[in-house]
């Protein structure tokens, strides 16, 4: 009888119950999630068995590994679970004290920008190294949605460099290559979420982080040097894009992204909300009253659009050609 999903979660199974998962595996080929939470896998033999299995499943797209490495399981076995995830959308790998010992395969996976849309690490060893080269590979990963690595071992230095694996705000070209798909879920501080906030997918995103660089919402001044490199032929698509000012509901995130390197460095927990954006449970507002609020709005949208192209004006195009 074909199962499309199996939990055998807790049962803690002896090897003979993971040889059963693993053969019922391999027989449905119609199976997309299979959950073996708490069941430990007490040899590398079973899970590289395991990673085979898996590597060759032509419909698995979950797979729940939470807590079942046994106490002589290496990083060795885990890395061909890596290898072996290219056709999952979701790998839970919790609480199983993986250390990558120098190994950068996490990342190179995900630098091949596999389906894999959820990854949860949450619970392990990884390391500042390890983060280092995670952030490198999510610079070249479109599909990855969310990666949870909280609960390791990833401070300051790991942090930052998570962080600017969404928001390289060297310059305009080097946030052009951030990541604008995954949301990154670390221990030390919080990561904004940006990247899944804004309405209008990745060109929406990558606007927001441009416009935190050129204009941040709050700073009347406009950061005319970003463009300094900008040849004379391509002036007008300068033009073009500082009238594209974000919408008032994204400057929220915008300044996010500018306290970011403040929060890394105290280890905050969260994000500050600012006290004007933060929403009233149970308010109730009249249909006059939220056309005035859209109005102005869109007001403010207008102004800071007006005022960026008049900064960028007296800032580049006049010494330009002048």
């Amino acid at each position: 009888c074909p199962f499309d999903s199996i939990r055998l979660e807790n049962n803690r199974f002896d090897r003979e119950g993971i040889l059963f998962a693993i053969d019922l595996l391999k027989q449905n080929k119609s199976m997309v999630s299979l959950h073996l939470t708490g069941n430990t896998i007490e040899t590398d033999d079973d899970f590289n068995l395991l990673s085979e299995v898996i590597s060759n499943h032509p419909s698995l797209k979950e797979l729940d590994l939470t807590r079942c490495a046994g106490p002589n399981i290496t990083s060795v076995s885990f890395n061909s679970i890596f290898l072996a995830s290219k056709g999952l959308k979701t790998l839970h790998l919790r609480g199983n004290d993986i250390a990558t010992d120098g190994s950068s395969i996490i990342a190179d996976c995900l630098a091949t920008n596999p389906p894999l849309q959820e990854l949860f690490l949450v619970g392990n060893a990884l390391n500042d190294d390890d983060a280092e080269l995670i952030a490198e590979g999510l610079r070249t990963n479109t599909n990855l949605k969310k990666i949870d690595l909280r609960n390791n071992v990833i401070g300051r230095l790991g942090c930052k460099a998570l962080f600017k694996a969404i928001f390289n705000d060297e310059s305009l070209n080097s946030v052009s290559s951030s990541n604008h798909t995954c949301n990154i879920l670390v221990s030390y501080c919080k990561i904004p979420f940006i990247n899944t906030e804004i309405f209008g997918g990745k060109s929406g995103v990558l606007l927001a982080k441009k416009f935190a660089m050129i204009a941040p919402p709050n700073d009347p001044d406009v950061n005319v040097h970003l463009f300094s490199e900008v040849p004379p032929e391509l002036i007008h698509k300068v033009l073009k894009l500082v009238q594209k000012y974000p919408d008032k509901s994204v400057w929220k995130y915008m300044r996010h992204l500018l306290q970011g390197n403040e929060l890394l460095e105290i280890g905050a927990a969260h994000v500050e909300e600012s006290s004007e954006e933060e929403e009233l449970v149970g308010e109730v507002i009249s249909m006059e009253e939220l056309q005035r609020q859209q109005a102005e709005a869109v007001k403010l949208v207008q102004i800071k659009s007006l005022s960026v192209l008049m900064g960028v004006v007296k800032g580049v195009v006049v010494p330009m050609f002048f």
